[in-house]
């Protein structure tokens, strides 16, 4: 029996209410949204697992026979060490707290830009994937429906449902360069819920990222800045380009992983025209001065 669309638009502001830092010394910028968690050291496994509970906790995201989505960039036939693809370690660390907050299923799914088999097996994503208990789905042309972002851009373009026939959509990007936006981080790896000739996004591709993300709800979002890719993104493959950043973020706001993210790669979010054009759809702040940003050493 299909499984009936699932509405969780309307809980896209679940965790609007999140913990913030406590109040700052006179004179200083005021923060606003959810906190924002950076948690550095050495296991991504960890440090994913930590960052997720200094924001809460997945069992404020995730509810009890919830189906939870989560969508890390596979997008492209490369191993871990080559930064492309997000890590698996931190994926794991996802999907084990989705099952303990009580997930009645799990699903890993990705629209590749190289031929998918080789994409999950390279990255190591399907693997570990499967063995965390989650199910492993590749992107049916089939499957294909018009959603609608209602963006001064991007207005109507074909979805896959899988990704909106869920409670839960958890965003795990890794952070890289990247050769058109500047960066492919959170708002950018929403395109791997895009069916049809995602080319032509590439146009005015700041606003289109913009609309994207402001049109399709995010619940829980983790950036992988464990090993970074900081030249020739997205797709990479010299070994010579990445760095160990050695970090993950967490939040719900999408924004502002984007924001934080863009600051620990090096770069001023300003100068990122996707963010700049969210920061005009007044999505978020773009400063982190005005981001309640919590980091952490483990």
């Amino acid at each position: 029996m299909p499984m009936k669309r699932r509405t969780f638009v309307k809980n896209g502001l679940l965790f609007s209410s999140a913990l913030t830092l406590p109040s700052l010394l006179p004179g200083q910028n005021k923060t606003s949204g959810p906190l924002v968690a950076q948690v550095q050291g050495d296991s991504p496994y960890e440090i994913a697992k930590r960052a997720i509970a200094m924001i809460g906790g997945m069992d404020k995201i995730v509810s009890r026979t919830d189906v939870v989505m989560v969508k890390p960039n596979i997008g492209w036939n490369r191993t871990v060490e080559q930064a492309a693809c997000t890590n698996p370690e931190v994926l794991r660390a996802v999907i084990e707290l989705a099952f303990a907050a009580g997930a009645k299923k799990v699903v890993v799914m990705d629209h590749t830009c190289h031929t998918a088999e080789d994409c999950y097996e390279r990255s190591g994503i399907a693997a570990m994937a499967k063995k965390a208990g989650a199910e492993v789905r590749y992107c049916d042309e089939n499957r294909l429906v018009s959603h609608d972002f209602h963006g001064d851009y991007l207005g109507k373009w074909p979805v896959f449902r899988d990704f909106l026939e869920v409670d839960k959509f958890i965003n795990v990007p890794i952070l890289k360069h990247h050769g058109s936006a500047g960066l492919t981080i959170a708002m950018k790896n929403l395109y791997g819920i895009l069916g049809g000739n995602r080319g032509k996004l590439h146009g005015d591709m700041g606003e289109n990222i913009a609309d994207l993300a402001n049109g399709f709800s995010n619940h829980l979002v983790l950036v992988d800045a464990f090993r970074v890719l900081t030249r020739n993104g997205p797709i990479g493959g010299r070994l010579s380009d990445v760095e160990l950043r050695k970090t993950v973020i967490a939040t719900t706001h999408i924004m502002h992983a984007d924001v934080a993210a863009a600051a620990l790669f090096g770069m001023n979010p300003g100068q990122l025209e996707f963010l700049q054009a969210a920061f005009n759809r007044k999505m978020g702040e773009i400063e982190t001065a005005r981001i309640p940003i919590q980091s952490l050493s483990i």
